[in-house]
């Protein structure tokens, strides 16, 4: 992926004025997927807890949708750190 931000080594940012717009594109698509992962991550805890209260989450089922909570908590945790939040 091609930088379109710089960082000063007092760790500010800044963005070539004549790239703002791609850089304004850029951020908001960071922070659509970010809103898409935590969406996914609250109807995958539903689906869990409902199939967990029906008493239909066998090994396998269960062990592929835990499977996907711990991907989709890593990916949001790496947001996390990079302080998109």
């Amino acid at each position: 992926m091609k930088r379109l931000t710089s960082r000063a080594q007092d760790g500010t940012a800044s963005v070539d004025p004549g790239r703002m717009n791609e850089a304004l594109d850029r951020l908001a698509a960071y922070e659509d997927m970010h809103d898409d992962l935590v969406a996914r991550l609250a109807d995958l805890e539903e689906t869990i807890a409902e199939r967990k209260a029906a008493g239909a989450l066998n090994a396998s089922t269960g062990n592929q949708l835990i499977a996907q909570k711990v991907a989709l908590k890593t990916t949001i945790g790496m947001f996390d750190i990079y302080g998109i939040e």
